[in-house]
């Protein structure tokens, strides 16, 4: 796994079309599918409301958000509403983080929070638009980072490092079985994580 950027072709002025650029043909070129290890995930056309990427072996999706600086308690995302129709679908995407610095043109981190993880209770509704604005009294929301236990997060890339693929396969693994819980039993059961420090076995962490 290459942790620079390819050189953008010039077409974009301000550095965040170029960044956006830059980050999903990294994703598209580099990044594999945690669920099944199929070699690479596939980008959507452009414009799709939900998802960026998927995995043609298993039907994965991903959405990508990525940024300069950390991820801090909370990731902004769309509408409240959409959001929280989305979390009962099958079809919700799980979410891929990507931490990079742009002087250097590189990958400092980059995890993914798979979409079992997801409970309503983590989706916070932001407040709504003022009365002038263009898309008057529509509502975003934020996802609450800080609430999903460290087992939630899959990293690929951590500290400009990268990790070995049969650690990422195996912490996806570990945690698939919520798939199967309600979303109140998720909520529990991450609960549960959080206070114990649910964490991968130091056989699979120290390989």
């Amino acid at each position: 796994m290459r942790l620079e950027f390819e050189p953008c072709d010039g077409r974009y002025v301000s550095l965040t079309q170029s960044a956006r650029v830059w980050t999903e043909q990294w994703v598209e070129t580099w990044a594999y599918c945690p669920n099944c290890g199929h070699t690479k995930i596939d980008k959507y056309p452009n414009n799709r409301p939900v998802a960026d990427f998927f995995c043609s072996a298993c039907d994965e999706q991903f959405e990508l958000k990525s940024t300069k600086s950390k991820f801090g308690a909370r990731v902004t995302d769309g509408a409240y509403a959409s959001m929280c129709r989305r979390l009962a679908d099958s079809d919700n995407p799980n979410l891929m983080l990507l931490n990079y610095e742009s002087a250097r043109g590189s990958e400092t981190d980059f995890f993914i929070v798979p979409k079992h993880f997801f409970v309503r209770a983590m989706i916070q509704p932001r407040k709504p638009l003022s009365p002038s604005a263009r898309r008057a009294g529509w509502i975003g929301c934020n996802i609450l980072l800080n609430s999903v236990p460290s087992a939630g997060k899959i990293f690929y890339v951590e500290h400009g490092r990268e990790l070995p693929r049969r650690f990422v396969l195996e912490k996806w693994r570990q945690t698939a079985f919520l798939r199967r819980a309600s979303s109140e039993a998720r909520g529990w059961l991450m609960d549960i994580m959080r206070c114990i420090g649910f964490a991968p076995p130091e056989r699979v962490r120290n390989r």
